[in-house]
């Protein structure tokens, strides 16, 4: 928009504040309120914001063992540059709108390190190719009775979880129920935003839900994810209740965020179905399915970025924990869909609940375009149920380090996300295996730690 359409669009919208919203490399969302007529003078470069809002841990702690070329030797500021396509009001307050935005250098350079630049620049590569990227998260969560406050002043001991049913069910509506006011106004907001939403449902967990969004292009659709997440933990505090995508924050299953996705020409027809082909399948697909094969093992590190992510990998656990990809098979890694045309697409089953959006469809896409680039050749399907098998079926990293060992060793993906890239992401997941260790962390207890809780419930 132009700086006239600009003031125009916010007139009408009874603008006065805009809340401007980006993520640290963990996924957290960080921005400003700003005022309109701040909001308006800065552009089109944005507005300033120090320097280790994009490279900070979890706990607010600035990357200071690691660099990268682009980063401030003194921690000095970077700019959140607005992507004015994503202004849109509130809803809620009347005098604010919200501005997705992506970290930029002082001068309005292009940040690598940047999540949503990163995305960006993998999705380029795939419309340079000719082709289109459709994309949606299922999103899963924990939805508890008592509040953020009320749950850390137990030690987030007792939890109370949502729901009738004191075991694990799955779709039950009862359960569902006792989640509708929360989830009614969830979805009022979700609307007020121009966030479609699909469906929503009870998951198999105690107090666990789904929530489903409309697929749009990979990049509004990480866009779209960040906000919900935003809106579930507002509706959470307005309500005196607490969400959480923190991957296991019980004994009860796990939460993941599967992504599925598609390729499209130019002009929407779809490309993974052949209907020539005796299993419907392109060879367009197999290329494509065949790169992210060969790099999950590597992707897992920004699949399932912290510690709690890993609780997630038992046996018959709804958790894919083989190298493995089938035709509508839940139990695999990578579940292939080609009823139709338009129903063609592949269900990336890994992730965890607590993954950065843009980090984990890029290195998903990343995957697709080396089998591209090197026309990989797709393993064997595996069409049984891949848990509970013997040793001699890969299995995926099932930890920080194993994960991140693999990513270091992979070379298609810094082929095609960058090397500078890759090697500061690894880095950031030695220094989380550090400090869970260092602060008293035991993998081997089955029991949740209170670092765990401390780190990774309410803010991720």
């Amino acid at each position: 928009m132009e700086a006239a359409a600009i003031q125009d669009w916010l007139d009408r919208h009874h603008v006065e504040v805009v809340r401007t919203h980006a993520t640290t490399l963990d996924g957290p969302g960080v921005g400003k309120y700003i005022r309109r007529s701040k909001f308006t003078k800065s552009l089109p470069m944005g507005h300033g914001i120090c320097e280790s809002a994009l490279s900070m841990d979890l706990t607010g702690s600035p990357h200071l063992s690691h660099w990268h070329p682009q980063r401030e030797d003194n921690l000095g500021d970077l700019l959140l540059k607005p992507d004015l396509e994503t202004l849109v009001s509130d809803g809620i307050d009347p005098q604010v709108a919200h501005c997705i935005c992506n970290f930029t250098s002082p001068d309005g350079e292009e940040l690598r390190l940047c999540p949503r630049s990163t995305l960006q620049r993998v999705v380029a590569e795939v419309n340079d190719l000719g082709f289109r990227v459709r994309a949606t998260c299922e999103l899963e969560f924990y939805l508890f009775r008592a509040s953020y406050v009320a749950l850390r002043e137990n030690e987030f001991r007792d939890l109370s979880l949502v729901g009738t049913i004191p075991h694990p069910t799955v779709y039950l509506i009862r359960n569902a129920y006792q989640a509708t006011s929360f989830m009614r106004e969830v979805t009022k907001r979700l609307g007020l935003k121009d966030i479609v939403w699909e469906s929503w449902n009870e998951e198999a967990g105690v107090g666990q839900l789904e929530l489903n969004l409309e697929p749009s292009d990979p990049v509004r659709m990480a866009d779209n994810v960040v906000l919900t997440k935003q809106i579930l933990y507002e509706v959470a505090v307005d309500q005196d209740m607490a969400v959480t995508f923190m991957a296991k924050p019980s004994k009860s299953l796990a939460s993941g965020m599967h992504i599925h996705h598609s390729l499209t020409d130019s002009s929407a027809n779809p490309l993974f179905h052949d209907p020539d082909s005796p299993d419907r399948r392109s060879s367009l697909l197999r290329n494509w399915l065949a790169g992210i094969m060969t790099t999950l093992p590597a992707a897992v590190s920004y699949l399932c970025p912290t510690i709690n992510s890993y609780r997630r990998f038992a046996d018959f656990s709804a958790a894919p924990i083989t190298h493995t990809w089938g035709e509508d098979n839940r139990s695999v890694a990578l579940r292939l869909i080609t009823k139709s045309a338009e129903a063609t697409r592949i269900e990336h089953r890994v992730g965890a609940s607590d993954l950065n959006p843009y980090l984990a469809m890029a290195v998903i896409i990343a995957g697709g375009l080396a089998g591209l680039r090197n026309k990989l050749e797709l393993p064997q399907e595996f069409r049984k149920i891949a848990w509970g098998l013997p040793d001699k079926y890969e299995r995926l990293p099932d930890t920080i380090s194993k994960a991140v060992n693999a990513l270091r060793n992979d070379a298609l993906l810094k082929e095609v996300m960058g090397e500078d890239i890759i090697d500061y992401w690894a880095k950031t997941r030695d220094s989380e295996w550090l400090a869970f260790h260092a602060q008293g962390g035991n993998l081997e207890s089955r029991d949740i730690s209170d670092w765990e809780y401390r780190r990774y419930f309410e803010l991720i």
